[in-house]
């Protein structure tokens, strides 16, 4: 009977010598060229009771990190044993792996004999039903939440920003609020019941604190994409923890280090495949799609800002479909 593996690599080259190469010794390859499309791959697979006797991952992918891909599988599916490929080895990495319960780890370039004599040792088969209580993963209903908006102020020319920025960093329907250099002075995270009531706070609070110019909304939307992308990013978050918080940095003193506001303009009908991509990267701490003159706003944190601007330039800006992207980096006025 033919095996079947996963393949997830962003490398063409290496997923058709791969595939080549296993066809050979009777296994068929399902190729993907990303963390996303192997989840999806992955999923599609499992609903379809299609078995599976590996997934083989690669650490450095184009959306998300192959260690923490390898923890989302694992927790989705616990006994699909998963083997660890890189070209960029390292000990720490090998025994990230390893914590993280790897079946096997490989270095690039490797041979197909090292690679069949690994999945040799594999069991025949992997099926959802062979972890017991292990359902194929549902999308989690959504609670109802509070409606949040960006609100991008302009300041008059005489204004005196520290008092405009200490009067709304404590009001009450103000998340956060950040000094920014860049095409606005501030930037504002607002919360309400419902837009209608942002509406309200902005033209009877905000504009009415002297020095206040203009003031420009981004209500925060909830992306449409089809039902088994939003089941997938759920399956992420609640393996490595951002559901509860674990893997953001969201106190005040994570954000001072160096965090930049991103505006990104994208082509509409590209969302489905960009969103990913910036949501899953290890430097976005959020990542929302809001309506109004951006796209998507990206809260970042960097150990620098150069390498914020680095991390735009070579993994957000060559995305298919990415028109226009903007930094603002947050300034330093006072610690709360």
């Amino acid at each position: 009977m033919e095996k079947n593996v996963l393949l997830i690599d962003d490398e063409a080259a290496l997923r058709r010598h791969v595939s080549m190469g296993l066809m050979q010794q009777g296994y068929h390859t399902e190729p993907c060229e990303n963390g996303m499309k192997g989840l999806e791959t992955l999923e599609t697979l499992m609903k379809r009771n299609m078995p599976l006797q590996c997934a083989i991952v690669d650490v450095q992918l184009p959306d998300i990190d192959g260690i923490k891909l390898l923890k989302v599988i694992r927790a989705e599916y616990p006994q699909l044993p998963v083997v660890i490929i890189t070209g960029h080895g390292t000990d720490t990495i090998a025994q990230e792996a390893k914590n993280q319960m790897a079946a096997a780890y490989l270095e690039k370039p490797f041979s197909m004999e090292d690679l069949t004599k690994v999945l040799a040792q594999m069991p025949a088969t992997y099926t959802p039903a062979a972890d017991s209580g292990v359902a194929t993963p549902q999308a989690t209903p959504v609670p109802a939440q509070s409606t949040t908006a960006y609100a991008l102020l302009t300041l008059k020319a005489d204004a005196n920003l520290m008092n405009v920025y200490r009067t709304l960093y404590f009001q009450e329907n103000v998340v956060y609020c950040d000094a920014i250099r860049g095409d606005f002075d501030l930037v504002l995270l607002l919360q309400a019941d419902t837009i209608e009531g942002i509406k309200a706070v902005i033209d009877k609070e905000i504009t009415a604190i002297p020095g206040v110019a203009d003031v420009s909304l981004l209500s925060v939307e909830v992306p449409v994409f089809g039902e088994n992308v939003h089941s997938i990013i759920g399956s992420v978050d609640r393996a490595l923890g951002r559901d509860k918080g674990e893997d953001v940095e969201t106190t005040q003193a994570a954000r001072i280090r160096a965090s930049s506001y991103v505006m990104v303009e994208i082509e509409k009908e590209k969302l489905e495949a960009i969103y990913p991509a910036l949501y899953f990267n290890d430097q976005v701490v959020y990542c929302d799609y809001t309506r109004g003159k951006y796209d998507i706003v990206l809260l970042m944190k960097g150990t620098s800002f150069s390498e914020i601007e680095n991390t735009i330039r070579t993994k957000f800006k060559t995305l298919d479909g990415v028109l226009r992207i903007k930094e603002w980096p947050i300034l330093t006025l006072f610690e709360a």
